[in-house]
């Protein structure tokens, strides 16, 4: 038999057996290698609209829809490319330093959440900040799938143009919104889409400055080239509009650190690169020293930074640093810094003085919120991926030659900006966004020109992998991304129910449904049914009240034993019985017991002091309901509050000369504060300071 007849036969054997021949397996290895290149490319783009996404039928409709929005896509591609890398060894991630140092974090925060006060809260975190483990998990995935399936620049390149495609509208609408335009105004915080100027600030610092790199990178097309400075200063006179001055400052600072880095390594001249190299190194230690003089009080930097602030940051400041140093090492856990916060509660924070701000989920410094949430080793790991960033642009340029300058400057820049932006806001999803798209390209950078060509071709052997991670993914997007979204858009309709046995209905489902912010939608479901009791005690039928409180009381038991060290839920059972006790007075021990709870959990915090005086007024002490109300102004005597609620639980208890006394005692502080008390004379014969002889 001929070699020809053989190889013939060989070919109908494979035919009769199902195999294929090479030129089926390379169409149809190219046909899925296509299609799921394509859903990540396009997966990735998509995502990049996050922050155009809004919705005011959703709880905290700036933050929860875009969140969603944004890890519903990263799941996507992930998926999409976990296919791939199961089959394709092209497709499977090359390790670096940027990988394995956000790994390393990853791992040091899912550590710090397991072991921390409440892991549920660490994991899901809440609808208005959505910035927990979950999220994280979810940039992982997104990080991973864009860095290895993106295999040159050109196809970077596209990404960043519809990132820049998008903060393009974000800022031209910015620009508008201070002008006045109502269509583009969205919230009285301002930042248009993003809902608050800081935020805005953060997302578009990040397109600030890959504007910058694509301008540099830019060398035929001139229009293009004039287009993307558009853009970068466009971006810059959005930030300068709506007062975001933090990101202001990062980038002329970046602008600043690029032209440093310039004179240091790109000028020929060797005096030149000399003075800049010096300058860099002095430079930054005077970053670093300024950073630590921010920390430590009576000195200039900290005076400066207490005057563009409040003074109520030193004094959330100074509560994260004994929350830090009573758990070091791991941290509270991600999230959980509204458990730590009234522990060490100051009672200056209800003042003017210390910003009138009482409730704090976050330190407001990227220092102390990391150190608080996963203690010093999540710390050390957090400040590793901005080193392994540095690591690898310095060695892609110096050593291995495969970057240009701007590659290397900006991209350096860049972190630094971001870092020091976050040393007076916190990340939110438009920051997140970006931050993983810069890590994706960095980590791609790590990699490129070092990837082996024609490295197994994608043959599948077997279905059951692609089975398997279908059958994942859909569970993944049905459980973290689908009935998260289920549970953001049931809260609104939950309270827009007319009928109680609906609405009450609604609370449960809403809660069963999942559980990311589970406790925050508690308290805003308790505040929303103790409004409805209280404007109805002389109205609605009894027995319908007592039912509508009865429902939130549960709700928030079961809470309680969810997480039993959050003050939080703990001050709102206390009030939530003082209401009770309004229609069952046999309440009234439980509204008791929840009250000194609440103290023994925050004694500094005035409004522990506030709510058990009036548990102590329904039980007829009237010498502890004036003892209580008193301390509550020991603990700060500039708090308006304090001395209205003591001036009532006298009045109520009969002493009107005490209740007078009180209310002068406030105006004699504060003459502004006549208008705040009826008990006292109004009339414009009677002015304040006569009241206070």
């Amino acid at each position: 038999m001929g070699k020809q007849s053989r190889i013939k036969k060989e070919r109908k054997t494979q035919i009769q057996e199902g195999e294929k021949s090479p030129k089926e397996e390379k169409q149809i290895s190219f046909g899925w290698e296509k299609f799921l290149k394509t859903i990540i490319f396009w997966g990735a783009s998509i995502a990049l609209l996050t922050p155009l996404i809004y919705s005011s039928k959703y709880y905290f409709p700036f933050v929860g829809p875009k969140s969603l929005y944004f890890m519903f896509f990263c799941q996507v591609i992930f998926f999409a490319w976990l296919i791939l890398a199961l089959y394709d060894k092209k497709y499977r991630p090359k390790m670096n330093t940027v990988i394995l140092a956000f790994g390393l974090f990853l791992f040091f925060m899912t550590v710090s959440s397991v072991f921390g006060v409440d892991p549920s809260r660490s994991f899901w975190s809440k609808f208005e900040r959505m910035s927990g483990l979950l999220m994280w998990l979810n940039m992982a995935g997104f990080i991973l799938a864009v860095s290895s399936t993106l295999k040159n620049v050109d196809e970077w390149k596209k990404i960043f143009f519809v990132s820049l495609g998008v903060a393009f509208f974000v800022s031209l609408f910015g620009i508008l919104e201070r002008l006045g335009v109502k269509a583009v105004t969205f919230s009285d915080r301002m930042g248009v889409t993003l809902g608050n100027t800081s935020f805005l600030g953060s997302y578009l610092v990040f397109n600030f400055f890959i504007a910058v790199y694509l301008f540099f990178q830019e060398k035929k097309n001139l229009i293009l080239k004039i287009s993307l400075g558009f853009v970068a200063v466009l971006a810059v006179v959005a930030i300068f509009l709506q007062e975001a001055r933090a990101a202001l400052g990062v980038c002329f600072g970046g602008v600043l650190l690029i032209g440093v880095l310039y004179l240091a390594f790109k000028v020929k001249n060797k005096g030149v690169r000399l003075g800049g190299k010096v300058a860099l190194v002095l430079g930054s230690l005077a970053v670093v020293v300024s950073v630590i003089l921010v920390y430590l009080p009576n000195n200039p930097v900290h005076n400066l930074f207490g005057k563009m602030a409040t003074e109520g940051r030193f004094a959330n400041w100074e509560i994260a640093q004994k929350g830090f140093l009573e758990r070091p090492f791991f941290g509270w856990g991600p999230e959980t810094y509204d458990i730590l916060f009234p522990k060490y509660f100051n009672p200056c924070l209800f003042t003017q003085k210390c910003g009138g701000e009482f409730w704090f989920d976050r330190t407001h410094n990227i220092i102390l919120d990391t150190l608080v949430g996963t203690g010093a080793f999540g710390f050390l790991a957090y400040l590793g991926i901005f080193f392994a960033l540095i690591w690898v642009l310095r060695k892609k340029y110096f050593k291995d030659k495969t970057i240009d300058f701007w590659t290397f400057a900006v991209f350096i820049a860049l972190p630094v900006a971001y870092f020091i932006q976050n040393l007076t806001v916190f990340d939110m999803v438009g920051s997140l966004m970006m931050f993983s798209l810069v890590l994706a390209f960095v980590a791609f950078l790590a990699v490129w020109g070092s990837q082996k060509k024609n490295e197994n071709r994608y043959i599948p052997k077997s279905k059951w992998p692609m089975v398997m991670a279908l059958i994942f993914g859909f569970l993944v997007i049905y459980y973290f991304s689908y009935k998260p979204w289920q549970l953001d858009k049931g809260v609104i309709l939950a309270v827009q129910n007319q009928y109680q046995n609906d609405r009450l209905q609604a609370y449960q489902k809403c809660l069963m449904t999942s559980s990311l912010g589970k406790y925050q939608i508690t308290d805003f479901f308790s505040d929303f049914s103790q409004n409805i009791v209280q404007n109805n005690l002389e109205k609605a039928p009894k027995e319908d009240l007592i039912r509508e409180i009865e429902a939130v009381a549960k709700l928030s038991e079961e809470r309680k034993k969810d997480s039993p060290l959050d003050y939080r839920i703990t001050l709102k059972l206390a009030q939530i019985y003082n209401t009770y006790v309004l229609l069952d007075p046999s309440k009234i021990d439980l509204a008791e017991q929840y009250g000194k709870e609440a103290m023994s959990q925050s004694p500094n915090n005035q409004q522990s002091y506030w709510v058990l005086a009036q548990t102590e007024l329904y039980k007829q002490n009237i010498e502890e309901a004036n003892k209580l109300a008193q301390q509550a102004i020991d603990l700060e005597p500039g708090v308006l509050k304090s001395y209205q609620i003591a001036s009532q639980v006298a009045a109520i208890s009969g002493n009107q000369e005490k209740a007078i006394e009180i209310a002068k005692k406030a105006v004699e502080i504060n003459p502004d504060w006549l208008k705040d008390f009826s008990i006292l004379p109004q009339s414009q014969a009677t002015s304040a300071e006569s009241l206070t002889k």
